[in-house]
């Protein structure tokens, strides 16, 4: 039971540093994020290429365990079990943090910037507010309409990988993992193996439209917006005329500029030979 934030992280880090093993993090994205950054030293090598992560879902979103395949804890159970891995993708992100200082970051399942890192900001508030029977994705939803109260676009510049693209936003995904936000699609063509990271871009959204596209979001047909734009790539430079809120697995870290870089194949992950991501 870890007992602050990083911890998991620092256990992680040090039973690897130690020898080989399989670790798995009972908990949802936050606590999977602390593990998977513990998979990696201060520089950012993975510790040991012969141990294994592996995950037991709970938690206020747990978004990552919809892209791995499982419908539910007795099939994950059998699965850590069986002891079968697959080869799966992280992401590097180098933003600044809350005091404006540079740091970098590892994440498994979506960065999210402008609206999303206030929704995060807001669900991360509200935890142990809220009764239990309250649902992730009600608190996201919830978080969502109460955050577009300061909704407001920013010119943004990216460099997503060698095109530079100028839009007005305040909503960009870049993912790993097909879900965030209680079990919202985001990136519904998202694969967890293909060394690539999917960018979703919103260009002169309103509010009004993002209420309109919060049924749509839970299929993943957002994508049908004209306002909306589906891309991939290796690394992605995020630039805004103002600092945009940065969302990582569900934890609001600190805002731009920020760089993100795929890490292909980084992490053993115990996982069902034929999930796809």
């Amino acid at each position: 039971m870890t007992t602050r934030a990083g911890e998991a992280t620092e256990v992680t880090r040090a039973t690897l540093s130690s020898g080989s093993a399989n670790i798995i993090a009972v908990g949802g994205d936050g606590t999977l994020s602390e593990v998977v950054n513990g998979y990696f030293d201060e520089p950012g090598n993975v510790i040991d290429k012969d141990s294994t992560l592996g995950l037991l879902p709970s938690g206020t979103g747990s978004d990552f365990r919809r892209s791995l395949g499982p419908n539910n804890n007795d099939q994950f159970i059998s699965l850590l079990l069986n002891s079968r891995t697959r080869s799966i993708d992280a992401a590097g992100a180098v933003f600044n943090n809350n005091h404006g200082e540079r740091m970098s970051r590892m994440f498994i399942n979506v960065a999210s910037f402008g609206l999303g890192g206030d929704v995060s900001a807001l669900v991360n508030a509200w935890r142990g507010r809220l009764p239990r029977l309250i649902t992730g994705r009600a608190r996201f939803a919830a978080a969502a309409i109460a955050a577009l109260r300061n909704y407001k676009n920013v010119d943004v510049s990216l460099m997503i990988d060698d095109r530079e693209i100028t839009i007005n936003s305040n909503l960009i995904v870049v993912a790993n993992g097909r879900f965030a936000g209680g079990g919202m699609m985001l990136a519904p063509n998202a694969e967890l193996d293909d060394g690539l990271l999917d960018v979703i871009l919103t260009d002169e959204i309103t509010r009004l439209d993002i209420v309109r596209e919060l049924k749509r979001i839970q299929s993943g047909d957002h994508l049908k917006n004209p306002k909306v734009t589906e891309m991939r790539a290796r690394g992605i430079v995020i630039n805004a005329s103002r600092p945009m809120p940065i969302d990582l697995d569900g934890e609001m870290v600190g805002t731009t500029p920020a760089r993100i870089t795929v890490l292909p194949s980084a992490i053993r992950f115990l996982s069902a030979d034929d999930a796809k991501g």
